[in-house]
């Protein structure tokens, strides 16, 4: 039997403090796997990207690691992290976190049913809730790091949980993250799910990697919010996944549709 370096920890922690009541009419956002925040210029290349933006989604984010002071003591963002796994080795623990200048009004996070094999680790989705400046609507947003080297039916009960979130919420949704859709069966089905709540995936120009079998795995999908810009950071490489930068703006109720 082999024994894994992981251990299962599946909680949440909130740092930071975050200065502004509400978000909009513009979003600045930033959706990045940081990849364990392992390869060099990683900290440098993350402070400039953060700078400007109001959401920031991260995939295999970090906790007890040496960055830690940088999102405990940020008076710009409030940070909340959705562990899944821990390092036995190390102590560090991996999974997804939402960066935001509003601090969010409810917040939420599931491990995905299934482990990966080998190390049985599970993939995490975090969902939080923001107020919107002159709506009565509020903002749901999805960070979400999908369970990989499985089989269909365990990365589509992976997706099902997504789903169950989402139907709840009537008002704008971000639906982000790394979804690791390597087959056109897996990126189907998750495009049906989207599609079903009125999702839009926002379009972009990017390069695909060799890494990733030359697909892409990062998407975004919004409800209720218009894209501004979207941009891919083809010239950062201090992860194995390019960070995006995106601009949005919020609709007015009457312009959104309704599943």
């Amino acid at each position: 039997m082999i024994k894994s370096r992981y251990s299962k920890v599946e909680s949440l922690k909130i740092m930071g403090s975050a200065p502004n009541l509400a978000l909009g009419p513009s979003i600045e956002i930033l959706v990045w796997n940081v990849f364990k925040c392992r390869k060099k210029g990683w900290l440098k290349d993350f402070t400039t990207l953060i700078h400007d933006k109001n959401l920031i989604l991260l995939q295999e984010a970090v906790l007890n690691s040496s960055f830690d002071n940088l999102f405990n003591a940020s008076s710009e963002h409030q940070w909340i992290m959705a562990s899944s796994f821990m390092s036995v080795k190390t102590s560090i623990e991996t999974g997804v976190k939402t960066g935001s200048t509003v601090a969010a009004v409810e917040h939420y996070f599931s491990a995905s049913a299934h482990g990966e094999p080998i190390t049985k680790t599970k993939k995490m989705l975090l969902a939080t809730v923001y107020p919107l400046d002159h709506l009565k609507q509020s903002l749901l947003v999805i960070n979400v790091h999908a369970i990989n080297f499985v089989s269909f039916e365990k990365f589509k009960a992976h997706m099902d949980q997504i789903s169950q979130t989402l139907e709840h919420h009537d008002g704008p949704i971000l639906l982000a993250g790394d979804f690791n859709t390597w087959n056109g069966k897996r990126l189907k089905y998750f495009n049906e799910l989207a599609t079903s709540f009125l999702l839009e995936e926002v379009e972009m120009t990017r390069q695909p990697r060799l890494s990733h079998l030359f697909q892409h795995l990062d998407h975004i999908y919004c409800r209720g919010l218009e894209t501004v810009d979207a941009h891919v950071h083809t010239q950062i490489h201090s992860s194995d996944h390019y960070p995006i930068s995106l601009s949005l703006r919020t609709l007015s109720p009457a312009d959104i549709k309704q599943p």
